[in-house]
């Protein structure tokens, strides 16, 4: 009875706030309220070996598996979440929507057998300005859920990027093209690498990084977003 008093005490002056909207929450361990949960657009796409975002990478990335746990438009609760976490501090929002995403994949088979996960970098001139990678995040969540270890340190990003949002997919593939360099090949050579990022669109980014890993010997590639942007 003491112990619910003070919790009611508490959630009277601190009130636990959904990160997305707000609103209140009633589980401590639940960082968005059930309004926003149920709003969250899912794709599927886990239950599909030739989803969209894989068939993005045809011909451009030799892919094991692919996959994006939600769609993403503009002034959606995709982008409430994505900005909390990328541009607020967010941190504990960004591992939570890891997990979620590694539930996803824990009940797929094709996920089963992954060695590593690499979260895609930041240059180190952002990663000072932001503080943290908000991939890294990402990652960290699935690794909780699957029980496979994030690799931070296979892969370097060499030079700072402007931002993305604006440029089309030429732009965007010269923009990240010659930026990534591998500093780990031994631990990875025969291995089964999944990459991840927090928003996928033309692929630019994640091809240019998958390029550069793919030429590790025997090593093989899927990679998984947060979320999927047909067009932003």
């Amino acid at each position: 009875m003491l112990l619910q008093a003070a919790e009611n005490l508490r959630r009277l002056f601190y009130p636990l706030l959904c990160k997305a909207c707000g609103n209140e929450v009633f589980q401590q361990e639940q960082l968005l309220c059930w309004r926003c949960l149920e709003e969250l657009p899912f794709t599927g796409f886990e239950q599909h070996a030739e989803n969209p975002v894989k068939r993005i990478f045809t011909g451009r990335l030799k892919l094991q598996e692919a996959f994006s746990l939600l769609y993403f438009n503009k002034d959606s609760i995709t982008q409430a979440v994505a900005h909390r976490f990328k541009y607020k501090g967010e941190k504990e929002l960004g591992i939570f929507m890891g997990e979620m995403m590694g539930r996803k994949m824990q009940s797929i088979d094709r996920f089963q057998q992954l060695d590593y996960i690499i979260p895609l970098p930041l240059n180190k001139k952002k990663l000072r300005q932001r503080g943290y990678n908000q991939a890294e995040l990402l990652a960290k969540g699935i690794s909780q859920i699957l029980q496979v270890p994030v690799h931070t340190q296979a892969v370097m990003r060499t030079r700072y990027t402007s931002t993305q949002t604006k440029k089309n997919r030429i732009q965007r593939w010269m923009n990240v093209e010659h930026v990534f360099d591998v500093q780990e090949t031994q631990s990875l050579e025969g291995k089964h690498v999944l990459l991840v990022d927090d928003v996928i669109t033309t692929g630019a980014t994640m091809e240019a990084m998958g390029e550069v890993l793919l030429r590790i010997p025997g090593l093989q590639l899927s990679l998984c977003s947060l979320a999927y942007a047909s067009r932003i």
